[in-house]
């Protein structure tokens, strides 16, 4: 990454100011990962003001934080006329659907930022500009309110108080003397591409070139590279990488907002959003939060959601189009890419998503083989001889096909990133369901709306994209794997969302190890009012469990699905009965494992589904780790076995903050025993 001449941290720019969001490769040069795009971001340094039960930021409250960064020694598409609504297409009349409005977005997204094109200066002045004349007689203003005027002193106060926020540096130099070597960030970025795995891979990797990529993405890339490194110091090192990504992030976006129109300020901003999220650190937990709804916004504005139309013609090579439709193919996997990243704190996070599924008009991701392609000519091979370059999938017909029988004949899903993308969408439909039943109207409008029966129909279709632990242990292909298992695991935690209101008032109780009375006295009711709810609870939670146990991944998210299903599960061993003996041996006392790798339809599932349906006083129930659930030490040991697999997830920091949480309820437990 050689520095031009004359390169400072204060005049850092990647490149042009004038760049936009990529426009198309020219046919005379090969694919390039990001063109010659500049960077960085611009945010407001947000943290989780909000005291709600169900924020997450709690999770952080013994950690320290230090504002000074040093390397030490210790550290060592389609068009938009397409995209019409399938149920026309297939000669049906919409009752209450419509079209959203992104369906109208301009294809030019410049025209998207119209309202305040023009209105601020080039260069903003640093003087405060005179307010009215050089002499203003104060009595002549008048007062409306009779309100306390300022002295001179407060007004000098005021004039201080500007001076040393704003002329001082906001934060402490860096000492750089163990920033590594060369081969070390090698090895870091190497290790990004072998171990960051996401559903909808958004960086080509073939043509990615780290002399020829933007600093900040490659500090973004390192550092979550460096989490999987075996060297001492690996996490904090990568912690504070991730830390200067940030703060390099908000000084360059301040110099030249332009920067938020590039694709390669997106990208890092993106990966930054994503470990933020895992990485433990509370400063860059909360920073996630804000990154989200700015991505959320930078996209928009800018049309990444929108189908890309190329502006000049492609020459008739083989090497022009894969180049073509790299920039093309990248630009829509950055869009899906951030729909996820918005759409998954539904179920992480217990949060409304920033964007509408109404803003997505791209088709889906093509084949991942052929985005992993090393060459033109291996690319070309990967084309279907039947189809077009452009032969994609559309996203609302894919969606619509969930429930429609006449399109899910029509259209197989069987891409693993559209199948991941699918359910991300259901996931966040049945949220949105969710914070419907919580709305204060729910209980006086006049309609029925039939809220709880569509989300029985919600995760019944979520179910059809399960895959069985059978299944799973069968399978020999790891990547196919790690998309199965993440998948399943999503699956099984959004019936953790859909059994009424658990996962609102289960945080508060954690937050508080047990503590707080409402929420305890909710708990009780809750597992009184629908018994069979309360044992699909205990069934989901421990295929989780299991999952989680049998087949990491150290996926980012791997901490909160393990965290959510065993204090749910904690939850569970709290409400339920102690089985009862009998004198007489009977067969429902033979033990019910509920994380057992079963076959749908062998014995060991059907007594599972009795179960879970039928109940009964004398069955014993457990799962790895809890012989017993609802004997007096379940509750312990349910929370011991999610300690345990926690604890082996070392690549991310979040499952240790996880760990602690865990621990303050294991004590508060442990003392009634």
């Amino acid at each position: 990454m050689p520095n031009p001449p004359g390169f400072t941290p204060q005049s850092l720019n990647w490149a042009s100011d004038t760049h936009q969001l990529p426009s198309d490769p020219s046919p005379q040069h090969t694919a390039d990962p990001f063109g010659n795009l500049g960077v960085p971001g611009v945010f407001s340094d947000d943290v989780f003001n909000s005291c709600e039960e169900h924020d997450l930021d709690w999770i952080f409250q013994n950690i320290t934080e230090d504002d000074e960064i040093n390397f030490n020694r210790a550290t060592a598409d389609r068009p938009a006329h397409e995209c019409f609504d399938p149920a026309l297409k297939f000669g049906e009349t919409p009752l209450n659907a419509q079209q959203p409005a992104s369906t109208y977005q301009e294809n030019d997204a410049n025209k998207e930022s119209w309202l305040l094109d023009g209105a601020t200066p080039p260069e903003r002045p640093l003087a405060i500009p005179r307010l009215g004349g050089e002499r203003v007689d104060q009595l002549s203003l008048g007062s409306h309110c009779q309100l306390e005027c300022l002295t001179e002193a407060d007004r000098k106060q005021v004039q201080q108080f500007i001076k040393l926020s704003l002329e001082r540096p906001l934060w402490k130099s860096i000492t750089m003397e163990c920033f590594p070597s060369k081969e070390k960030l090698d090895h870091c970025v190497d290790l990004f591409f072998i171990n960051w795995r996401p559903a909808v891979n958004f960086i080509h990797r073939p043509t990615f070139n780290p002399n020829r990529t933007p600093e900040i993405l490659v500090l973004a890339i390192a550092s979550i590279g460096a989490r999987f490194t075996r060297l001492s110091g690996a996490a904090q090192f990568a912690t504070t990488l991730a830390e200067v990504v940030r703060r390099l992030s908000l000084s360059a976006v301040e110099r030249d907002p332009d920067i938020t129109k590039t694709e390669p300020y997106l990208t890092a901003q993106l990966l930054l959003g994503m470990y933020g999220y895992c990485s433990g650190d509370k400063t860059l937990f909360n920073y996630s939060e804000s990154l989200r709804s700015s991505l959320v916004r930078h996209g928009r504005n800018f049309g990444l959601f929108s189908p890309h139309r190329a502006t000049r013609p492609i020459e008739n090579n083989t090497q022009a189009q894969w180049a073509a439709w790299i920039n093309a193919e990248r630009r829509k996997r950055l869009g899906w890419a951030i729909y996820e990243f918005d759409a998954s704190v539904s179920f992480l996070h217990n949060r409304r998503p920033t964007m509408s599924v109404g803003d997505i008009l791209l088709s889906l991701p093509e084949d991942a083989a052929r985005w992993e392609a090393t060459s033109a000519h291996a690319w070309m091979a990967l084309v279907p001889q039947r189809s077009t370059l452009d032969d994609a999938i559309n996203f609302r017909i894919a969606a619509r096909s969930c429930f429609d029988t006449k399109l899910a004949v029509t259209i197989e899903l069987q891409d693993p990133q559209h199948l991941h993308l699918i359910v991300i969408t259901l996931a966040r439909f049945l949220w949105s369901i969710k914070e419907l039943q919580a709305s204060p109207l729910m209980d006086v409008v006049p309609e029925q709306w039939p809220l709880v029966a569509h989300k029985i129909n919600l995760l019944h279709a979520l179910d059809h994209y399960s895959v069985p632990l059978s299944t799973l242990r069968g399978m020999s292909d790891d990547k196919e794997l790690a998309r199965q298992v993440e998948r399943t695991s999503i699956i099984h935690i959004c019936h953790l969302y859909g059994a009424n209101d658990l996962m609102d008032w289960l945080p508060a109780l954690l937050r508080t190890s047990g503590l707080n009375k409402a929420a305890k006295e909710r708990m009780k009711v809750w597992g009184e009012e629908d018994p069979v709810r309360l044992r699909k609870v205990a069934y989901h939670s421990a295929q989780v469990m299991t999952i989680s146990r049998d087949f990491p991944f150290n996926g980012p998210y791997e901490p909160f699905h393990v965290f959510y299903a065993g204090a749910a599960l904690w939850c569970v061993a709290s409400l339920l009965a102690e089985p009862q003996e009998d004198e007489v041996l009977h067969d429902s006392q033979r033990p019910i494992f509920l994380d057992r790798h079963a076959t749908a339809g062998d014995v060991d599932h059907l007594r599972i589904l009795k179960w879970i349906q039928e109940g009964g006083n004398n069955a014993v129930v457990g799962i790895y780790g809890v012989p017993v659930l609802g004997s007096r030490s379940s509750r312990i040991q349910a929370l011991a076995e999610t300690i345990r697999i926690l604890q082996n997830m070392r690549s991310w920091d979040l499952s240790t903050a996880f760990v602690n949480v865990l621990r303050q309820l294991l004590n508060a437990e442990s003392a009634y025993e």
